[in-house]
């Protein structure tokens, strides 16, 4: 159990550097969607805006959300991630995790975010979500 938890905090950091290396600068607020409220409302935001998603995990499991632009990826960057501890720092405490994407182009992207523990290379998600942003000019 002590090397899992070793190799999901060496992750954990080499993830947040290399999101780190790709920060853009957003100069408008940003549409935040709450994942665990979110009842299918459209999102609409302007061409140079970003939207932020607000995703509840359990990082000390070991699982994590992660995404990916399954239509139209060249539409949306992302440009920030971060982490919120909204309990006491203890096993099984629940975090905000939280992904800005900031638009580029015009169009509609959609995103899908899936809830894994990255160490498990064979194991399916155990949750997912799917976003459809729609940039305007």
């Amino acid at each position: 159990m002590i090397v899992t938890i070793k190799k999901s905090g060496l992750l954990y950091v080499i993830v947040l550097i290399m999101v780190a290396g790709c920060t853009k600068d957003i100069k408008e607020p940003c549409t935040t969607i709450n994942a665990a409220h979110y009842k299918g409302e459209a999102i609409v935001i302007n061409n140079d805006g970003c939207v932020a998603f607000e995703m509840e995990s359990q990082l000390s499991t070991g699982y994590r959300w992660c995404f990916k632009i399954e239509q139209n990826p060249v539409m949306l960057v992302n440009s920030d991630y971060k982490v919120e501890t909204m309990q006491q720092q203890v096993v099984g405490g629940v975090d905000r995790e939280i992904f800005t994407f900031k638009a580029v182009k015009p169009g509609t992207a959609i995103i899908v975010f899936e809830y894994t523990r990255a160490f498990d290379k064979n194991q399916k998600p155990v949750k997912s979500k799917e976003y459809t942003v729609t940039i305007v000019e």
